[in-house]
């Protein structure tokens, strides 16, 4: 397996994902297969300027990769190409009324899903004010609903300085991913779950060869 490039731009991030079609932000199961394990020293916390926490809204935007906690609870980039095949599998032939029909999500769940689903948006601040919910489970039943990519991170907010520069930690923006992909219904449509893991699994095989499988299908989930 060849070397990882090293981060040092929003660009490179840009090139992974498309690359590769996922990039987990933190260390994961494939060693070296991450923002936090690629990025350069002088953009993981720089002194002053931007880095890689501050361009995660550069590549949603440039390239529109989606983003949110899709590998294992934890967040990372997944290309907008690759995202309806995962999106296939991670559903298993679902749509989320399927789902709420089958018992399988739970009422916090819903009651996220259905704020979404009437505003289009939500900062995580006046989702959880919206819910009325605890932070442990808001927390935790926006994570499942990214694991299931049914919600994503649609973008940051930032608070701005008088002259409109932003400044502080971004404020995560969920959204539905059918709202930023308008054509993800008619893709998942045509796209059998087990086709899906096949397409990930042999995509991921090719860029890592000689990973052990338990590994690439802890990636797809």
């Amino acid at each position: 397996m060849k070397a990882f490039p090293v981060i040092k731009r929003p660009e490179d991030i840009e090139n992974i994902v498309l690359e590769f079609g996922f990039l987990p932000f933190f260390r994961s199961v494939i060693p070296g297969f991450s923002v936090e394990e690629m990025a350069d020293s002088s953009v993981w916390f720089p002194p002053e300027g931007e880095g890689v926490w501050d361009w995660k809204n550069t590549v949603i935007k440039d390239i529109g990769a989606a983003y949110g906690k899709f590998f294992l609870s934890r967040p990372g980039f997944v290309s907008k190409e690759l995202f309806p095949v995962l999106s296939a599998y991670r559903r298993d032939g679902y749509d989320f009324e399927g789902m709420v029909n089958d018992g399988l999500v739970t009422h916090s769940e819903r009651i996220i899903y259905s704020i979404l689903e009437e505003t289009g948006s939500e900062t995580s601040t006046f989702l959880r004010y919206k819910a009325n919910m605890s932070k442990a489970t808001f927390d935790s039943s926006n994570s499942r609903l990214q694991m299931r990519t049914f919600m994503m991170i649609s973008a940051f907010d930032y608070r701005l300085t008088k002259e409109g520069r932003p400044y502080g930690w971004g404020i995560a923006r969920y959204a539905l991913p059918e709202t930023i992909y308008p054509n993800l219904e008619t893709a998942l449509d045509s796209i059998k779950p087990e086709t899906a893991a096949k397409i990930l699994l042999e995509r991921l095989r090719a860029r890592f060869p000689g990973t052990e499988e338990g590994a690439l299908r802890y990636i797809i989930g």
